[in-house]
């Protein structure tokens, strides 16, 4: 419950910065840590001719849902609104200097600032997503090792050993 109110803040709370609000609902939502998302380039999301967003976190493009699509469209058109940090470095959140990503202290201030905190609620989506999503999937979606979406998946007593006898060969 905890989770979704801290999503739902994330979502839908206009005073906390716009590039806070989708770091955080990378890590609350898929399990990011917040030093990946800071260090993610601006070619890991695409917006698609229909107005789908996607987000590549590691090899597989993940469709946004809804309330975060809006978000990450209304980001990408008003990302850096100086000059400098307006010129495209590549970076989805640039730093200062805008030639390097922004730190993921930046985004953990502003989430702590409004009672998100980052490394616990990361667990509660890791733990949440192993409970839906076999292990393989899990691991190759948000990039983690095969052993660790393993571990998650076995904290969140779910038993997907069928589903490895099941999917078909690629």
């Amino acid at each position: 419950a905890e989770r979704w109110r801290q999503i739902n803040a994330l979502l839908h709370d206009d005073t906390i910065h716009l590039y806070a609000r989708i770091g955080g609902l990378f890590t609350l939502l898929f399990a990011q840590p917040l030093e990946s998302v800071v260090a993610m380039r601006t070619d890991q999301v695409s917006v698609e001719d229909a107005g789908r967003v996607l987000v590549t976190f590691n090899t597989v493009p993940i469709e946004m849902p809804p309330a975060l699509d809006e978000l990450l469209r209304y980001y990408l058109t008003r990302r850096g609104t100086t000059s400098i940090a307006s010129r495209d470095h590549g970076w989805l959140f640039p730093g200062r200097p805008p030639s390097r990503h922004m730190i993921a202290e930046n985004i953990r201030i502003k989430l702590v600032a409004h009672e998100i905190s980052p490394g616990q609620s990361r667990s509660a989506a890791m733990f949440a997503l192993a409970g839906e999503i076999p292990a393989p999937i899990l691991a190759e979606l948000i990039g983690i090792n095969d052993r660790t979406a393993s571990i998650w998946t076995t904290l969140a007593a779910r038993d997907w050993s069928e589903y490895v006898t099941q999917r078909e060969p690629s």
